[in-house]
């Protein structure tokens, strides 16, 4: 025999578009339910909510500034064309607006036009409540303010008002809060209905209403858009006078500051005589002469002390007459040339009257006194030198001198001219600030004058006749969009959460054993358990059955060793469809001419209760009886689990050797092997263990814990087997192709 023949490890499919397809085979209907359900839901809520309408009036801007430049162009520097239909609606949504057009409307806060909505929807009711609770957890409480004194307070607040506003400000001021205090809370509501939006890129407002009465929609969008033409002049009529009155102060401070600038810079220049850029050249030119005639006498005294130096050196070695040789005075030269004369008349003296002659004395005095004469104009020479280079250190010296004066008369009048420059620049910003607020104040005065409104009402609303919210259509298609996601959601869950068998690939894996075979769920078990009245063969479904059992038995038979064995069937819990393989495998085998004894051992399925021989008569543990299906049928007693069944338990044993001589195969439908237990005393007695495994049923755990357990007991031989499978459904879980591993239906 060979233990685990096959390889256990399953072969891992890609995901792709079968296994996506026969997914959503097996949970479509739980999809389906979802999203139906959830069409339900928004349909239900659709129907309690109340309709609104919206209605729509339209205000185009214009641009009326090619005419004119506005201040804030030229204090901040940015085109106000950017800016100008948000700030429209800012001021459109503002609450002094909104004021207005309650004024307008003639309505105060409790006015039916402003509280004729309907109560909030379920939904919107549960949100707002939620939003509230969490903003009051999240939100910190406001601390309460302290007032000692409640007049004191007042008087202060009214004393710090007086400073800080003038009189015609301090009215609007009293004027304003008063309007707040009166039409604040109806403004407010008001706004609530109202939403301010600009059209695209261009210069159109859209002003829309929403109310649950159409006519008081449109009222309002109407009376909005008319009132903010109105507004918006005033508003601007007002801007452009306050403009006006602060460009004229502008002007003034602007002239006095030009003026004060303009005296400073004449009496800067009468102060700073020279101050101008004609005088700083010329110091400039002057310098740049004593700078080079301080490098020409530098440049003699260091020619002269090197002449001098150079002479010295020359005396104190080799003497006065051989420092004359590198002198070029008319002098030196007359003396050496005398001297040489002289030498050649001593030679020639000698050579006719002897060296001791009155001729050759006379000759050697006069080159002596010329030897003399040679020696003082060397000396006068190098006297010469030293002055020269004296009175070059002292012209140097002048020379710095003046350079230096001149170098601080050149830094003192830079220095004017800065300042100078500085005064100057200070008069030619305020002459051009002075200038262009003048032309501001004379544009500004002209505009007042010739004002016109830069906004008008292009289309005015009309009553709508279909309302604009909810919409049903769009709110049903993202519900049932919703509920697919969310039925998928649940179906992706269920196949994660799901850890039933479902496929003999997961049995093989869970169970690292061969899976030798799947039986077909069929109806009537208990005419397919009594055998005196009908057969495997005859049984709904039974000769689909006899089918699959034969491919099984003949695997088993192929497994053994020899052609007879002892087949132990089994299962890890009860209802696991045990005994129907067992019967159906001894069917297949007795079909086949072989001996064939099925034992039953312990309580089992129902299906086992009594059991008739062919004479309609019953027996139990006593001797085997022959059945319809072909094979003989044994009953063990239950005792066989109690603390009795050991001595019976070998006594079986023992009848069961008897018994291997008579037949081919015997197959034990033994009790479960985690919740009975009784079964796992004819493991040793077994060639084969078949353990059955209900299909969408059997958790994997179970399985696994089964196996483990007749593991620990070196059970050799084990085959799962995959019974009650719906055939219909297996393919939905299985592979592409699975049908035609199976056997036809007849």
């Amino acid at each position: 025999m060979v233990d685990d023949p096959i390889d256990a490890t399953p072969v891992a499919a890609p995901l792709g578009f079968n296994e996506l397809y026969r997914f959503f085979r097996r949970r479509w209907l739980l999809i389906c339910a979802v999203a139906t359900l959830t069409v339900i839901l928004a349909a239900m809520l659709l129907s309690s909510v109340t309709p609104r309408y919206t209605a729509t009036a339209e205000l185009t801007l214009i641009d009326q500034r090619q005419q004119t430049t506005p201040i804030t162009d030229l204090l901040s520097g940015v085109p106000l064309s950017r800016q100008l239909v948000e700030q429209e609606i800012t001021t459109m949504n503002s609450k002094a607006f909104m004021i207005n057009v309650v004024k307008t409307l003639g309505i105060d806060e409790s006015s039916p036009i402003i509280n004729s909505d309907a109560a909030p929807s379920l939904p919107r009711r549960v949100i707002s409540r939620i939003k509230g609770f969490v903003g009051s957890i999240l939100a910190p409480s406001a601390p309460e303010p302290i007032v000692e004194n409640e007049e004191q307070a007042t008087e202060d607040d009214t004393v710090v008002g007086a400073d800080e506003m003038t009189p015609s400000q301090a009215e609007a001021f009293r004027g304003l809060a008063e309007d707040i205090r009166l039409y604040g809370s109806a403004a407010d509501k008001l706004a609530s209905k109202l939403n301010i939006a600009q059209r695209g890129n261009g210069y159109v407002i859209a002003v829309s209403s929403t109310s649950d009465d159409p006519n008081t929609a449109a009222q309002i969008a109407n009376v909005t858009a008319t009132e903010y033409a109105r507004f918006s002049l005033d508003i601007r009529g007002q801007s452009i006078e306050d403009q006006v009155q602060l460009l004229s102060a502008r002007v003034e401070d602007l002239g006095r500051d030009l003026a004060r600038a303009e005296n400073s810079v004449v009496d800067f220049q009468e102060q700073s005589v020279g101050a101008d850029n004609d005088s700083v050249n010329l110091l400039n030119q002057q310098l740049q002469d004593l700078f080079r005639r301080l490098v020409e006498v530098r440049s003699e005294i260091l020619r002269a002390e090197a002449r001098h130096d150079l002479i010295e050196e020359i005396i104190q070695e080799s003497g006065a007459l051989k420092a004359s040789e590198f002198q070029n005075s008319p002098i030196l030269i007359q003396l050496r040339s005398q001297l040489s004369s002289r030498r050649i008349e001593l030679s020639r003296a000698s050579e006719q009257f002897g060296p001791n002659s009155g001729q050759v004395s006379a000759i050697l005095a006069n080159s002596e006194r010329i030897e003399e004469e040679i020696e003082i104009e060397t000396q006068r020479i190098v006297a010469e030198l030293a002055t020269e280079a004296e009175v070059g250190h002292a012209t140097a010296r002048l020379i710095e001198q003046e350079i230096d004066a001149l170098e601080q008369t050149v830094i003192s009048r830079s220095r004017s001219m800065v300042e100078l420059g500085n005064l100057r620049r200070i008069a030619d910003a305020n002459r051009i600030a002075y200038e262009q607020f003048l032309n501001l104040a004379t544009e500004s005065a002209q505009y007042r004058a010739l004002q016109q409104p830069t906004i008008r009402v292009l289309s005015y609303a009309e009553v709508p006749e279909s309302p604009s919210s909810p919409r049903s259509l769009m709110t049903i298609a993202v519900a049932g969009l919703a509920g697919l996601v969310i039925g998928v959601s649940i179906a992706i869950l269920l196949e994660i959460l799901n850890n039933r068998i479902q496929t003999v690939g997961q049995l093989r894996r869970v169970s690292g054993l061969p899976v030798i075979g799947s039986f077909s769920r069929i109806s009537g078990l208990n005419p397919f358990a009594r055998h005196k009245k009908s057969d495997v063969y005859h049984a709904a479904g039974g000769r689909h059955l006899l089918s699959e059992a034969r491919k099984t038995a003949l695997f088993l038979t192929s497994s053994l060793d020899r052609d007879s064995g002892t087949i132990l069937v089994t299962s890890a819990v009860e209802g696991e469809g045990r005994t129907a393989v067992s019967i159906a495998i001894a069917t297949a085998l007795a079909m086949d001419g072989e001996s064939v004894l099925l034992i039953k051992s312990g309580s089992d399925e129902a299906t086992f209760g009594s059991v008739g021989t062919s004479d309609g008569e019953t027996t139990a543990f006593s001797m085997p009886v022959k059945t319809k299906a072909g094979y003989d049928y044994l009953e063990f007693p239950d005792q066989l689990n109690s603390s009795e069944g050991g001595h019976l338990r070998r006594k079986i044993n023992e009848f069961l050797e008897d018994l291997s001589s008579t037949y081919n195969y015997i197959i034990i439908a033994a009790p479960p092997v985690l919740s009975s237990g009784g079964g796992l005393g004819f493991v040793k007695e077994s060639d084969a263990v078949v353990l059955a495994t209900k299909w969408n049923a059997t958790a994997e755990q179970t399985v696994e814990s089964c196996v483990e357990r007749l593991r620990d007991l070196g059970t050799k031989n084990m085959y799962m087997v995959l019974t009650m499978v719906n055939r219909r459904k297996e393919a939905q879980y299985e592979y592409r192709g699975f049908k035609n591993t199976q056997v036809a239906r007849t």
